[in-house]
């Protein structure tokens, strides 16, 4: 990465980080960045708001609420216990949420194997797998206690 100047403009601090000078004007309002001074009238950051900017980034990627954020960018606590704490629930969060999407995408692989008029009438074998993952899940629709099928949607 090029150097960065010992301070920078709203518009060059907005391009580095790739993001819109709005949001950076939104994360100033809600607490996530300090105000920076004013020369002339203009803001001028320094280079460490660009590491700020990465943290809140992917703790908006990792499904951190602003509240979450905050505590974590602003703990200075020692050992920053705050930060631990919400990283640990947040990771325990995306963790499920990998089965989860791991388990949608084996039923979406399925679908476009399965040869049968209908996945619900699924008979060639390809939802098989998927289904018994679906079912050790505990998420598995209920079937039809007359039929035995699935219900359709």
């Amino acid at each position: 990465m090029d150097q960065v100047p010992a301070s920078l403009t709203i518009g060059r601090l907005a391009e580095l980080a790739r993001i819109p000078i709005t949001t950076i004007r939104y994360y100033e309002k809600r607490g996530l960045l300090d105000e920076p001074p004013r020369v002339g009238g203009r803001r001028l950051y320094g280079p460490d708001v660009l590491m700020r900017l990465m943290v809140i980034r992917i703790c908006r990627v990792a499904g951190f609420t602003l509240d979450e954020i905050r505590s974590v960018v602003d703990d200075a606590s020692p050992g920053r216990a705050t930060t631990k704490r919400i990283a640990a629930e947040r990771i325990e969060a995306i963790d499920h949420q990998l089965t989860q999407l791991d388990l949608a995408r084996s039923v979406l692989a399925a679908t476009i194997d399965c040869r049968c008029p209908t996945v619900e009438e699924c008979h060639c074998g390809a939802m098989d797998e998927p289904v018994e993952r679906l079912q050790a899940a505990g998420l598995e629709p209920p079937t039809d206690e007359f039929t035995g099928r699935r219900p359709r949607p």
